[in-house]
């Protein structure tokens, strides 16, 4: 089994085995403990603040010493509803049960007092368990004279987690499936105040939902001792308006439960009941995450992180651990602050069970693979023995690594040896492997793009190597190489640099006909190929240009020869003459260095006006300068780039109406040192689809619309100039009508 095949395999195993762990941990709670132990840290940073609506009446120690020993005659109870009641109170929650008939007369004045009061009195009832005639509860009422005196009876379970602490309560309660819903005694207290249940009840329309009480500070809660009301030391203003909870807070009336308060200790009942209260009002109880989203954030970051082991290195798979760790721990603390808790145990536990397997399991198959490796390298037969260090190590690994390293040494040795028999080829190359990423290259072929691109893919290599328009020929070709019928030899290209190149593609193959790359072989053929043009370009202006004006010449022969004739015959005759000078020229300028010399632009503008002026002055055509150059000098050289300008001026003459005006312009540019000058007519302008090719050889419109220079080398050799000059030239239209033709040069540097 290859190396790949037994890691894709032992990887999904693993990944099968956490996900069991985590899903099995999540549904027996197999992390509630590490669960609540974060809950309880976290919970303790943000508590709420108590609700200060809310007093406490407390059945407490000093109460128990004033009064006696409990129970106590219900006409004191009695006597403190009346006093509370007279504190106008919005509602009383009596959290204390009562569900046996006492003394007739004292049950008979707490009903009375019950009763008689402004604000409404809740009760609570509670459930034995295991019930009678096998069920799992019986429902246990207020004694009837309160039951039906109370505005309002619902239970006050008290709920355990599996650490003994209470952090959870529900606001609704059924005994059985078929049986009535009991909805909390403080979900009551809410709905006697604003007439309809409160938003999280709503919320839990099944009678199921377990909600986490996000606790005060123990302590906050106002509370004022049973018997200090009594004795009526508590003022009226301190109970006007307020949800008065009366319940029992000694140390002896085992109404005290652990919770997560963050101050150690008991909480007593009456303040758990006060806490839900608050929760109930604010609507801030922390929800638990549906099993189903749970589930799915516990497993989302165990296989994200297994899915990094078939990419990551090492060192990179132990940070993003880490890190995923970390992020597991934000997203509890952040959904926790909105209310919504997630357990991270699960999670968490997950990941540290997938990092030590996945790395024991990978380091065997690597050694597994390596013993294999080295053995089979032994057994090929190379030219000379792989060198076998001496091992210091101790372990099995580490054996294993430095035999690795030897051989590795002697394969690098191998390498060298290929790369510098490669490097001395006469052309640029590069090697490619299978999936196109090249994995070696010549010092030729990195002079040529300026860079090594080792390890790159080839594409980069193409890129940087080819033109742009060029680059979809140079991919048909290597697509058409893997056709087994006629594939082509080579492609032929030109570069980035105005090159031209002819690249061929070979394959290498191992002993058992398996590919292992492409070899690229590039040759170049520039100097070619500029010969091929040039020749081309000579055949086109004999053929072309040089041809149409001798057969006019020829044609003028055969007739009557008058003085319209002869002018014709010259002008046609100077025409093959400019053509030829210019070709030689543009010749001249290929050979040559640049030997400029300060000129005066404008002088030299002006100067190949004056040489045309008797052709402008035949036609009525005049000249009008605009001279802002400051007596600007450019570096030129003065016989082509007069030449040149007298091509853009004799192209204005040719194209201008009758009676024309040609406007030639010399400014400095106000952005750079350098000089502008425009010429412009008032001819038909030229024509929009001759404008992108206007500059090139044998440029025309065809149907000779609108201006266009026509055919021949005049505009091509007034740009070849200008950028011999180290300066650029543009051609458009006038608003008003006519062709425009600006060049800018730079200017002389001073001496």
């Amino acid at each position: 089994m290859n190396l790949r095949l037994r890691l894709a395999i032992e990887w999904l195993a693993i990944g099968l085995l956490a996900t069991g762990v985590v899903v099995a941990a999540l549904f027996w709670r197999g992390t509630s403990s590490f669960d609540n132990l974060i809950y309880d840290h976290l919970g303790d940073v943000g508590r709420p603040d108590a609700d200060r609506q809310i007093l406490l009446v407390t059945i407490d120690d000093p109460s128990l010493a004033a009064l006696g020993k409990w129970p106590w005659d219900r006409k004191l109870h009695a006597q403190l509803i009346e006093k509370l009641q007279a504190g106008q109170p919005r509602s009383i929650a009596f959290d204390i049960l009562l569900s046996e008939a006492g003394d007739a007369d004292s049950d008979t004045k707490l009903a009375a007092a019950m009763a008689a009061g402004p604000a409404p009195v809740f009760m609570p009832l509670h459930f034995n368990t295991p019930g009678s005639d096998g069920r799992a509860y019986d429902t246990v009422m207020p004694a009837r004279l309160f039951a039906t005196t109370a505005n309002g009876i619902g239970h006050v379970n008290i709920l355990f987690d599996d650490d003994g602490i209470v952090r959870r309560s529900a606001l609704c309660f059924r005994p059985e499936t078929l049986s009535e819903n009991w909805p909390h005694l403080m979900e009551l207290v809410y709905r006697g105040r604003t007439g309809g249940p409160s938003t999280a009840a709503l919320r839990d329309t099944e009678c199921s939902t377990e909600l986490l009480i996000p606790f005060a500070h123990a302590g906050e809660y106002a509370e004022i001792s049973y018997s200090d009301l009594l004795s009526g030391k508590t003022p009226d203003q301190m109970i006007k308006g307020k949800d008065i909870i009366i319940g029992a807070t000694a140390a002896g009336m085992g109404d005290n439960f652990p919770t997560p308060n963050g101050e150690g200790g008991l909480l007593s009942g009456v303040e758990i009941m006060a806490n839900m209260l608050g929760a109930i009002r604010h609507d801030n109880f922390i929800k638990p995450l549906p099993m189903a989203w749970v589930a799915s954030l516990s497993l989302l970051p165990l296989w994200l992180l297994l899915i990094g082991f078939l990419r990551w290195r090492p060192r990179v798979v132990l940070l993003m651990s880490l890190a995923t760790l970390g992020m597991i721990l934000i997203l509890s603390t952040g959904l926790l602050w909105r209310h919504v808790w997630f357990p991270p145990g699960a999670a968490l536990l997950g990941l540290l069970l997938v990092y030590p397997l996945w790395g024991w399991r990978r380091l065997q198959a690597m050694s597994d693979f390596m013993s294999a490796e080295l053995r089979a390298l032994e057994q090929e037969g190379e030219v000379s023995p792989i060198p076998v260090p001496q091992s210091q190590a101790t372990d099995l690994v580490g054996r294993q690594s430095e035999a690795l390293a030897g051989a590795i040494d002697h394969m690098r040795d191998l390498r060298r040896f290929v790369a510098d028999t490669l490097a001395d080829l006469p052309d640029p190359m590069f090697v490619t492997d299978p999936d196109g990423k090249v994995t070696l290259t010549n010092d030729l072929f990195n002079q040529r793009l300026g860079r090594d691109i080792t390890d790159m893919p080839r594409s980069t290599a193409l890129d940087l190597m080819v033109a742009d328009e060029q680059r979809a020929l140079v991919d048909r070709y290597l697509e058409q190489a893997h056709d087994a019928g006629n594939p082509p030899e080579f492609v032929r290209f030109v570069s980035r640099q105005d090159r031209t190149f002819v690249m061929r593609r070979s394959e290498v193959r191992g002993d058992t006909g398996v590919l292992h790359g492409h070899i690229h072989y590039l040759t170049d053929i520039s100097d070619l190929a500029r010969a091929e043009a040039e020749r081309e370009e000579i055949l086109q202006l004999l053929s072309h240009d040089m041809r149409a004006p001798q057969s006019t010449i020829i044609a003028l022969l055969n007739g009557e020869i008058d003085a319209d004739t002869k002018k014709r015959i010259e002008q046609n005759a100077r025409r093959t003459m400019q053509l030829a000078q210019d070709f030689v020229e543009m010749a001249r300028m290929g050979e040559t260095e640049f030997a400029g010399e300060d000129v005066l632009l404008a002088d030299l503008v002006r100067e190949a006006a004056d040489s045309l002026w008797p052709l402008a002055h035949e036609r009525g055509i005049k000249f009008a300068f605009y001279d802002r150059s400051d007596g600007g000098f450019v570096l030129a050289e003065p016989d082509s780039l007069q030449r040149a300008i007298c091509n853009l001026v004799d192209n204005a003459i040719k194209f201008s109406p009758d009676q024309g005006t040609i406007s030639i312009s010399i400014v400095r540019s106000e952005s750079e040192p350098a000089i502008i000058v425009t010429i412009a007519d008032q001819g038909r302008g030229i024509a929009e689809n001759i404008l992108p090719q206007l500059f090139t050889r044998f440029a025309s419109d065809g149907e000779q619309r609108g201006r266009a220079k026509g055919t021949g080398l005049g505009l091509t050799f007034v740009q070849a100039v200008i950028e011999r000059h180290k300066g650029s030239i543009i051609a458009d239209n006038n608003p008003d009508g006519g062709a425009r033709f600006t060049f800018e040069l730079p200017e002389a540097p001073e001496a």
